[in-house]
């Protein structure tokens, strides 16, 4: 678990481009529900178009999606610090990628639980449709679809559990090889006191002067 190589390049390369990667990510997606909620129109990233909710519970639901995006973008930037503050740093990039992975398979079942930004099969419809001006899909175009999805699905999978690996890896690598800054020992004078022995040996001449009162 602690190797230092990835592939062509070291651990804490791979790690710090993954999180400049994911933070990259996190933000076009914020952009993209930003201008969603300005146009009045679904983003591309997330869908609110089948939702029947009131629209409080859809309030709640884009603070929900933006509060998960500063958190996902804050665990990014620790990644960048992580040489500096120590392997700890890496712990909540670790956290997220293993949740990313999971609720990303379980969104196959149900798209609400991927995280935000996470790609579904009804997200890759509704771009088909629009790309086709509204038009209803064929049987063939439908079947292009869920097949370029599939793919594109797998390797968004594969992406996620690499960088999940190597940010693991560059945690232990760091955490063997990582020793915490000491505070500066300030400079003191020591003098070695004589024993009781010693004491009782010295001459009198040598012994300091009899404390007199002024």
């Amino acid at each position: 678990m602690s190797g230092k190589q990835s592939l062509c390049c070291h651990v804490h390369t791979a790690t710090r481009v993954s999180a400049i990667f994911y933070l990259v990510y996190n933000l076009l997606v914020a952009m993209d529900l930003t201008v969603g909620i300005i146009r009045k129109t679904d983003p591309l990233t997330v869908s609110y178009t089948d939702m029947k909710f009131a629209n409080g519970y859809r309030a709640f639901d884009i603070s929900t999606n933006f509060m998960m995006l500063v958190l996902m973008s804050f665990s990014s930037v620790l990644v960048l610090l992580s040489h500096r503050k120590g392997p700890v740093c890496i712990v909540p990039f670790v956290l997220f990628m293993f949740l990313d992975v999971a609720l990303s398979l379980l969104s196959l079942f149900a798209a609400p639980w991927g995280l935000p930004g996470t790609p579904t099969y009804r997200d890759a419809l509704r771009l088909a449709l629009n790309l086709k001006g509204g038009a209803k899909l064929e049987v063939q175009e439908l079947s292009q679809v869920t097949m370029m999805f599939g793919v594109l699905f797998v390797l968004y999978i594969l992406l996620k559990v690499y960088m999940l690996q190597v940010s693991m890896r560059s945690f232990y690598a760091l955490r063997e090889n990582w020793t915490p800054s000491q505070p500066p020992v300030e400079n003191s004078v020591r003098v070695k006191l004589p024993s009781y022995d010693e004491a009782l040996k010295m001459k009198a001449d040598s012994l300091p002067p009899a404390y007199q009162e002024p």
